[in-house]
């Protein structure tokens, strides 16, 4: 059970300037200082993985891509046929809807085993490294939590390039992805495994919020009918995803977070080698960065908003489209090829579109052909 009397008892935190200011001065001080036999050296001495673990994470990453196209077929699809969805919106709901299905179900665990288990952390952020050393057993429900997420982010690069609807962000996605990876193998192996759930759990709340506002969006016309309770629910979604992004990254992600993992703030109770000090703390910094380039998507929306700009929720993030009608030859998809994203005069880039990986090919996504 989560002792919610010390829900509020957290650890003074410095304040934005001064971690920047720490960050600046620990890393190359470690980095100048800290007695280490390279980089290869340390990943063979005090990284600690298996290949049965790996092996049990990449066919998990199999089985969410089996279960997502399953879910696909036997229900996102039919669903959309069956609420009478426009074709764009037939080809986007099933993405989101299993995203969100999997945020659900991986936040609540994340959030039942640190608030449940390693409340302490919030508390008292340092004491991640109390009673830490080198390839320290990892508790079997961390490491249940890192097997899902691993999977899950592998599953991901796969889909995100060849699922997914492409989108003006999606090769930074991609870019979030590997560094997502790296970070959950390299913690794996060193043993940094609360610090990893605590990325996780000041995350993943977030990606609940958007993908059931974008659900609520996708679902909010029926049959040629507005649905103003869709609407009403996505604009508390975003809400809730907005308030949950300044507290989870904006606030506890680094305030939390990367203050614990800088070298001085974890030597308070750990005072031997620590290792991939710099790759870590570098890695958690560009998580960072991409934390903050998403927010500018948010605050540009809430621009938007202010400025009268657009007057319901959209996905700012797709590529802007005038037209949901599709091209049929004998009740197949005809395919458009584009060349650097120009097309041909007459022609609108098509909604609900997937694009292969070097960005220079496009083809709409196949939908039985309706009458709406």
């Amino acid at each position: 059970m989560v002792n919610t009397t010390k829900l509020w008892a957290f650890f003074p935190y410095p304040d934005y300037v001064t971690l920047v200011n720490m960050a600046l001065f620990d890393l190359p001080d470690y980095y100048r200082n800290e007695p280490t036999l390279g980089w290869w050296d340390e990943l063979t001495t005090y990284c600690d993985l298996n290949l049965n673990e790996v092996g049990i994470v990449v066919f998990m990453a199999f089985l969410w891509t089996l279960l997502r196209w399953f879910l696909t077929k036997t229900v996102f699809l039919p669903f959309g046929a069956w609420a009478g969805l426009s074709k764009k919106n037939r080809a986007k709901f099933p993405e989101s809807a299993w995203r969100c299905i999997f945020y659900i179900a991986s936040w609540s665990l994340a959030a039942y085993v640190l608030l449940g288990n390693h409340f302490y952390v919030f508390e008292d952020p340092p004491t991640l490294f109390k009673d830490w050393y080198p390839g320290k057993p990892v508790a079997f429900d961390i490491q249940i939590v890192y097997m899902v997420e691993g999977s899950f982010y592998l599953h991901c690069m796969f889909a995100t390039v060849f699922l997914d609807v492409w989108r003006k962000d999606s090769l930074m996605l991609c870019i979030h992805h590997v560094v997502t990876l790296a970070l959950i193998a390299l913690s794996y192996g060193a043993r940094y495994t609360t610090t990893g759930v605590m990325v996780i759990f000041s995350h993943d709340f977030n990606d609940i919020c958007l993908e059931f506002a974008k659900c609520m969006i996708y679902s909010k016309v029926r049959r040629g009918k507005f649905h103003m309770l869709n609407e009403r629910l996505a604009n508390v979604a975003f809400g809730l995803f907005a308030s949950g992004w300044i507290l989870g990254r904006m606030y506890w992600f680094p305030l939390k977070t990367l203050y614990s993992i800088l070298p001085r703030t974890a030597k308070i109770y750990y005072t031997g080698h620590l290792p991939f000090g710099i790759e870590f703390n570098v890695m958690l910094w560009a998580l960072m960065g991409m934390d903050l380039y998403w927010f500018a998507f948010i605050a540009y929306f809430f621009i938007k908003i202010v400025t009268g700009q657009v007057s319901e929720m959209e996905d700012i993030r797709e590529d802007d489209e005038s037209s949901d009608d599709e091209t049929y030859k004998n009740g197949k998809v005809v395919e458009d090829s584009v060349a650097n994203g120009v097309h041909p005069v007459g022609h609108s880039k098509p909604e609900g579109v997937t694009m292969n990986g070097d960005g220079l090919k496009q083809r709409r996504v196949a939908v039985e052909p309706t009458k709406e």
